[in-house]
């Protein structure tokens, strides 16, 4: 007569432990790369905010400088002066002891253009061609901006 064998209906201990050793391998594989996923996104993300924030303060001080008829700068070069004849006077500044960029227009509140992230702000006025050399740091956490730009006074003439 013949006796059956009986199949083994489970798993063994060795195989349970393989195969959650397997499972957590494949987990810390996938949790790894979303992590460097994420702190990269993060990383550009604040790169691009900075850069955003200093081509907009870029974008206000040179507005207002094209439509100059002259500007004057500090001794320092960190506080532009622009006078206007029709519009009223606007001043920016560079406050070190904050790392605001702010700009004043007369009559009007003080307003922070970028709050707590120039690292230098130097203006370079040249009367003769009738321009203002702008140079922009920004930094925040590891993220760093710079931008230099020539800008010229359209209505230097009157």
């Amino acid at each position: 007569m013949k006796t059956k064998t009986k199949s083994p209906k489970g798993l063994t201990l060795v195989e349970l432990m393989t195969a959650i050793a397997t499972g957590l391998i494949v987990l810390l594989a996938a949790g790894s790369v979303m992590l460097i996923g994420q702190t990269s996104w993060n990383d550009a993300w604040k790169k691009v905010n900075l850069q955003r924030d200093a081509s907009y303060a870029m974008l206000r001080m040179s507005q207002s400088i094209k439509a100059a008829t002259s500007a004057e700068k500090s001794s320092n070069g960190r506080v532009l002066y622009i006078p206007k004849q029709s519009n009223p006077n606007i001043t920016f500044s560079y406050v070190a002891d904050t790392n605001n960029l702010q700009c004043q227009i007369v009559g009007e509140h003080l307003q922070t253009i970028i709050n707590g992230e120039v690292t230098n702000l130097q203006f370079i006025t040249d009367p003769n061609k009738h321009t203002v050399k702008i140079d922009l740091s920004l930094k925040k956490d590891d993220a760093q901006a710079h931008f230099v730009s020539t800008v010229m006074m359209r209505n230097y003439g009157g």
